[in-house]
C-alpha cells in the first residue's frame, strides 16, 4: 500500500483524513504540533499503520526526512489563520501566516517532488486551500493572501510535473466546523484594540465573525473528499466543497 504524508494532523481535516486513510490500509506519516497531540493521535491509531511526528511545517524539513518516508502522496493540510484589517495587521503576523501556509508548504513540496523525480516514480501532491483562495472577505486579507499563493503554487506545479507522472490537486473548503475559523477570528484580538483607527468598525467586524462562524458545515465532507482524491487514479485538479458553492462566480 502507498505511503501518505499528511501535515497538520493534530485536529480537523488532517486528523480525520489520517484515521480514515490508515483504516483504508495506507501507510501514514502524520505531523502534529506538539507531544500532547502526538500522544493523543498515537493512542487513537495504535492498531493502524501511523507514524506520528511532532513538526511545525514553518520549521523547514530536510531531504533526509523525505528520503526515509518514501512519500507516494503528500497532503499539504497544515495551516494557520490570521485575521484583522489588512491596513492595520502587524507585518509580523502576515509573515508568520506566510511562513506556515506558503513557505513551509513549498519547502516540503519541493523535497517530496524532487524525491519522486529522483526515484522516477509517479506521485500525488494535494493542497488543502480554501474558498478564500479565489475570493476575499473583509478582515481576512492576510489569510486569503496565503491561499491565493497556494493556488498559484499548485497551478504552476501541476503544469511542471505532469510529464513526470505526478498529479496535483487542490481542495477548496468553505466554512467547516473544525474550530479553525473561531481560532482565526480570535487571533486579531492579540493586537487589535481601541487604539486602532479601525476600532470604530467593531460592529461590522463582529458581524463578519458571526457570518464566518455560524452555520458551518460538517467537516467529515472534507475528509471524505481528501480520501477520495488520495484513492483516485486521476483526480480533478480542483475540488470546491460544499458542492452547493461550486457555481459561485469569483
Amino acid at each position: 500500500m502507498k505511503n501518505v504524508l499528511i501535515t497538520g494532523a493534530s485536529s480537523g481535516f488532517g486528523r480525520a483524513s489520517t484515521i480514515k486513510l490508515a483504516q483504508a490500509g495506507y501507510n501514514i506519516t502524520a505531523t502534529v504540533r506538539n507531544t500532547a497531540d502526538k500522544k493523543d493521535l498515537e493512542e487513537e491509531t495504535k492498531d493502524l499503520n501511523v507514524n506520528v511526528i511532532v513538526r511545525d511545517v514553518s520549521y523547514y524539513f530536510v531531504p533526509e526526512h523525505v528520503k526515509n518516508w518514501d512519500v507516494d502522496i503528500l497532503v499539504n493540510n497544515a495551516g494557520a489563520g490570521e485575521s484583522g484589517p489588512i491596513a492595520d495587521i502587524p507585518m509580523s503576523k502576515v509573515r508568520s501566516n506566510f511562513e506556515t501556509n506558503v513557505f513551509g508548504t513549498l519547502n516540503l513540496t519541493q523535497l517530496v517532488v524532487k524525491d519522486m523525480m529522483l526515484k522516477n516514480k509517479p506521485g500525488k501532491i494535494i493542497f488543502i486551500s480554501s474558498v478564500v483562495s479565489r475570493m476575499t472577505a473583509p478582515y481576512l486579507g492576510a489569510y486569503s493572501m496565503t491561499k491565493h499563493a497556494i493556488e498559484a503554487m499548485a497551478k504552476t506545479l501541476r503544469d511542471e510535473v505532469a510529464q513526470h507522472g505526478i498529479k496535483v490537486a487542490v481542495v477548496e473548503p468553505g466554512p467547516y466546523s473544525t474550530g479553525f475559523n473561531e481560532k482565526m477570528m480570535a487571533s486579531k484580538y492579540k493586537w487589535f484594540d481601541d487604539t486602532s483607527p479601525f476600532y470604530k468598525d467593531l460592529e461590522t467586524i463582529k458581524g463578519i465573525e458571526d457570518w464566518v462562524c455560524s452555520d458551518q458545515f460538517d467537516p467529515e465532507e472534507v475528509s471524505n473528499a481528501i480520501v477520495d482524491i488520495v484513492k483516485a487514479e486521476d483526480p480533478a485538479f480542483r475540488t470546491r466543497i460544499p458542492k452547493a458553492w461550486g457555481n459561485i462566480v469569483i
